[in-house]
């Protein structure tokens, strides 16, 4: 019976950045008897996060005879559940399975972050033999199969998904080269021991987001029907996902993949993972998630085991762990000596089918029992896994781990205080030359004090840093004779940065206590060769930082700055990430042209002198960026024939944008005297003095 579930929306308001420590080194030792397509490495870098990881994954090939203990090697069929789900479908293959996050601490899934999504598949569709299945030759990626009046031109590498915000099916692509040893595509071997078990990965971060918790459907994987020889036919997908959210405990996360073929009789294979901070005090709580292929439920002798620690192991030596005993590690749906039975769990997780014998594939994500912190101690910062099989044949393709992490947690919480001399009130806006107010209050909330402890505010570029007014306080338990500053050093930003070296923060009796705090102002800058500037973004966006170690643990953390709390609504209480953002409106600034009155006028009698232009007559022209506009003489324009004669003196006036306005001033030449001695009549009724031009 096929089951359908609720669509549930993904709310993406809060982040915490994530940190990023030291990168695992994976290695792995293989034997005569393995073939390692791709080597294990990591396939992201390591998350240290108030989160975790969750794996989810279905078989999309089962029994025509199903039976809970039976193996793969019969007689197979394709599982296809989607339906009505997505309309107009027409897939010969496909699964579901249900994405949830956890709600430890109370934490609410829909206000979690998605940080990575890995998508993974895998099958065996092809027997040393020709398969009447397949339509041409059975040893390639791209092969065509018919069925129930639908064809298909199937390829390894791509898959269809959909998730559930979507109404219908993405193709997925692994890669566009198909090279075997290509660590985008993982590995699709087609002849030699690893018996044509292929593996295909696509990053699917961005749809997942989009898409959010709820059911995913993974259909049409190039798998094939029928009887796949002593080996057997299989095939499924994976997917883990990591996340975050600010209510949950503190984990480091890795998620590492390659193609490891196990052929039974190997003795062991070794990975090691180092990077990780294990809590320094308590229980360190432990989870794994493995992918893996043509693990037979029948068929035991297969085990993944984790070391002991001892007392000689050296972290920079990792021959030293040669000698140390290990922990086999078992499930709720498996045993030690049967790691890898075809089971996909846990068997809470909401799948559709939901079966038992899942035909070849393990998809599995569990706690290790770390009783005592006999396997990993607190502060440990590695370990090592070891697998290997007696008698069943498998493939590994991917191990994501989750160890309890500790980290400092101090605080910087940024607000706004003044918008130009207001009260902040949404949406503010500023105009060049106009100034925001903040205060940066910093508290440390956890459970050690902090060293080397430095906040870095870098300035927008799109502010003056001049005239910042920066003001500090402190308050008990803290003091410091570190005062805040402004350092226009780029390495902060190509404006600088307003940086304070707190020092040592201690631990207060109540964690909200304000520590110390900052106050600066930041002023829209006035240059219009910024404003101007093609790559100008109108806005005032702040964030920063502050980094350091624990007191105790030595441990580093780079925290971003936030803006506060959330108060109302479903992910109240969740962390409102920086940067805080103003925006600024500047096109009228730009396009105001400067002001100038007209100069006073000039009157000239006839036979006198013009003064020549001078731009001080032009004394009161003024510009809203405060920088005074440039003046230039223009022209001087005379009305000949005339009387009295005017001289138009134009003058421009220029302002740092380029915009212009001209002024006038005018200069009369009027013949209003008598002459002292007349000797003729004035005919014309002109002046017959000449003026002199203006220079």
């Amino acid at each position: 019976m096929r089951k359908l579930y609720t669509n549930k929306t993904f709310t993406n308001n809060n982040s915490i950045k994530l940190m990023l420590f030291a990168v695992l080194l994976i290695t792995s030792i293989f034997s005569s008897y393995s073939q390692v397509r791709v080597p294990f490495s990591p396939r992201t870098s390591n998350y240290t996060i108030k989160g975790d990881f969750t794996m989810v994954g279905n078989t999309n090939l089962t029994l025509v005879n199903y039976g809970n203990n039976t193996d793969n090697n019969n007689d197979m069929e394709y599982v296809d559940i989607d339906g009505t789900a997505v309309p107009g479908n027409n897939t010969l293959n496909s699964s579901s399975a249900l994405v949830t996050f956890s709600t430890e601490n109370g934490a609410i899934p829909d206000c979690s972050k998605i940080l990575y999504a890995g998508l993974y598949w895998t099958g065996r569709s092809e027997d040393t033999n020709s398969d009447p299945n397949l339509d041409g030759d059975n040893d390639q990626n791209t092969f065509q199969v018919t069925k129930g009046g639908i064809t298909k031109n199937f390829d390894k590498r791509k898959v269809s998904l959909k998730g559930p915000l979507s109404s219908g099916y993405t193709e997925i692509t692994a890669g566009a080269s198909g090279i075997i040893s290509d660590p985008i595509n993982i590995a699709y071997p087609t002849n030699g021991d690893e018996r044509n078990m292929y593996v295909g990965y696509a990053d699917v971060t961005a749809y997942v987001t989009a898409n959010g918790i709820g059911e995913y459907f993974v259909a049409d994987i190039a798998l094939v029907e029928g009887d796949g020889g002593g080996t057997g036919y299989y095939g499924g997908w994976g997917m883990v996902i990591v996340y975050e959210n600010s209510k949950m405990n503190w984990r480091d996360v890795t998620v590492f993949d390659g193609h490891a073929f196990v052929n039974s009789g190997v003795a062991s294979h070794t990975i090691d993972v180092s990077g990780f901070n294990a809590v320094p005090f308590g229980d360190v709580n432990l989870k794994l998630g493995l992918m893996a292929g043509e693990g037979d439920i029948g068929v035991s002798g297969d085990y993944f085991e984790m070391i002991i620690p001892d007392n000689n192991d050296d972290e920079n030596d990792l021959t030293t762990l040669n000698d140390n005993s290990y922990q086999r590690l078992s499930h709720s749906g498996n045993t030690t000596g049967n790691f890898f039975n075809s089971s996909i769990g846990p068997a809470a997780n909401t799948r559709n089918p939901n079966l038992q014998n899942n035909s070849g594939l393990d998809i599995v994500m569990f706690d290790i029992d770390n009783t005592g912190n006999v396997l990993i101690p607190n502060n440990k910062t590695y370990t090592r896994f070891r697998y290997g099989s007696t008698q069943d044949t498998y493939i590994i393709f991917n191990a994501t781990f989750s160890v309890d992490a500790y980290i400092p947690e101090p605080e910087g919480v940024l607000n706004i205080t003044s918008i130009n001399g207001s009260p902040p009130s949404p949406p503010d806006i500023l105009e060049p030359g106009q100034y925001s107010d903040y205060t940066l209050e910093i508290k440390n909330t956890g459970t050690e004090a902090t060293i080397n402890t430095i906040i870095t505010i870098p300035l927008p570029e799109t502010v003056n840093p001049s005239n910042l007014n920066i003001t500090s306080n402190t308050y008990s338990p803290f003091s410091t004779t570190n005062v805040p500053y402004y350092d226009n050093d780029p390495v902060h930003g190509p404006n600088g940065a307003i940086i304070w070296n707190l020092g040592s923060l201690p631990v207060p009796s109540d964690p909200n206590t304000v520590l110390a705090d900052i106050s600066f102002r930041l002023t829209v800058t006035s240059d219009c060769n910024t404003l101007t500037d093609p790559s100008f973004n109108p806005e005032v966006s702040l964030e920063g930082t502050i980094v350091g170690n624990g007191a105790i643990s030595n441990i580093s953390f780079n925290f971003p700055l936030i803006l506060g709390y959330q108060v109302a609504g479903l992910c109240a209480g969740e962390p409102v990430p920086a940067p805080s953002i103003i925006d600024i409106d500047y096109l009228d600034y730009i396009n105001e042209p400067p002001t100038a009155s007209n100069p006073a006028p000039i009157n000239i009698e006839c036979g006198g002198t013009v003064p020549p232009a001078d731009i001080l007559v032009v004394d009161d022209e003024a510009d809203n960026s405060g920088i005074n506009p440039i003046v230039a003489w223009v022209s001087d324009v005379s009305d000949n024939g005339t009387n009295p004669e005017i001289i138009t003196r134009t003058y421009s006036v220029t302002d740092d944008c380029n915009n212009s306005i001209n002024v006038t001033q005018t200069i009369t030449i009027a013949d209003t005297q008598d002459p002292d001695t007349p000797t003729l009549a004035d005919v014309t009724g002109e002046c017959s003095a000449t003026a002199t031009a203006p220079t």
